[in-house]
């Protein structure tokens, strides 16, 4: 049975370009949307309300961005996570758990992850959005 409610998203990034790229990626989803600079901000938000998907870049300023989601998973287990990243992903540690979307790839490849993850926690497409 698909969760109900309205997903909401964390987006992590220590550069602005970046976060306004996530920001644009996000538009048509319906729910609310916050941004932070560092994995500092983005726990003080994540302890205010939970939300439903985190993305983060991996260069924090306190901490890796997969540190930081590796952390959120192991407190909150249904909390979709994606690392959104320039290294290869041969680089990175095994994160079990956590999608990677490629910096270096097409703006619609966010979208689309972020699209599916609504969908898999509504069970619905956004009214907001039209199947590409």
């Amino acid at each position: 049975m698909a969760w109900t409610g309205t997903p909401s998203f964390l987006f992590v990034d220590q550069d602005p370009m970046w976060l306004a790229a996530m920001r644009r990626a996000s538009r048509d989803l319906p729910g609310p949307k916050h941004f932070a600079r560092s994995a500092e901000e983005a726990q003080g938000l994540i302890e205010a309300q939970v939300p439903s998907v985190i993305v983060s870049g991996y260069g924090l300023p306190e901490e890796d961005g997969l540190s930081l989601l590796e952390r959120v998973l192991k407190q909150h287990p249904k909390v979709a996570c994606v690392l959104h990243t320039a290294r290869p992903p041969k680089l990175l540690r095994s994160a079990r758990g956590i999608a990677l979307v490629e910096k270096s790839s097409a703006p619609t490849a966010l979208e689309a992850v972020l699209r599916a993850l609504w969908v898999a926690l509504t069970g619905r497409l956004p009214s907001s959005v039209t199947p590409r």
